[in-house]
């Protein structure tokens, strides 16, 4: 396998030998560790905090750790899930709204470090989340993000609000 386009790209299709697309991406630049990561608890930066994406139906999203990861890096672990089809965007998307959101975090710390997100826009939902994780943004100011009403994106509200 190999990667199309520039080494540093993010967002290039991996390839075959035989140069037939696959459906996942990710970002192929690893990422500098943030300034304000604690480096006793947090892993150094690897390709799983790279978003990545495979373009299933539904799509799939996931930035950070997974929540085994986070458990066995000897993180406090809380984790939230919401069902995409019970927010307001699933109510009006109707046939194939179904995914969810899971969002993990790090108690002790108060920030995401891992994030799933599987639907209709799975990866583009992975964006906001994403970013979140790389910048470190507190959970706290998360919940109080105005997320824009009828976007699968407000559903992560919810996932946040399930966190325990």
């Amino acid at each position: 396998m190999s990667i199309s386009g520039s080494p540093t790209a993010c967002g290039r299709s991996v390839t075959s030998p035989a140069r037939e697309p696959s459906p996942t991406s990710r970002c192929t630049k690893l990422p500098s560790p943030s300034p304000r990561s604690s480096a006793r608890r947090v892993p150094a930066a690897t390709t799983t905090r790279s978003p990545r994406v495979t373009f299933t139906d539904p799509e799939i999203g996931a930035a950070g750790l997974t929540e085994k990861q986070a458990r066995d890096a000897g993180l406090t672990v809380r984790t939230g899930h919401t069902d995409l089809a019970s927010s307001s965007r699933g109510y009006i998307h109707k046939a194939g709204n179904d995914g969810f959101i899971k969002v993990v975090e790090d108690a002790d710390r108060g920030v995401l470090v891992g994030a799933t997100s599987a639907g209709p826009t799975g990866g583009e939902v992975m964006g906001a989340l994403a970013v979140a994780i790389r910048g470190e943004v507190p959970v706290a100011t998360l919940r109080h993000t105005i997320w824009a009403y009828l976007t699968f994106h407000r559903a992560i509200e919810t996932a946040l609000a399930d966190l325990s």
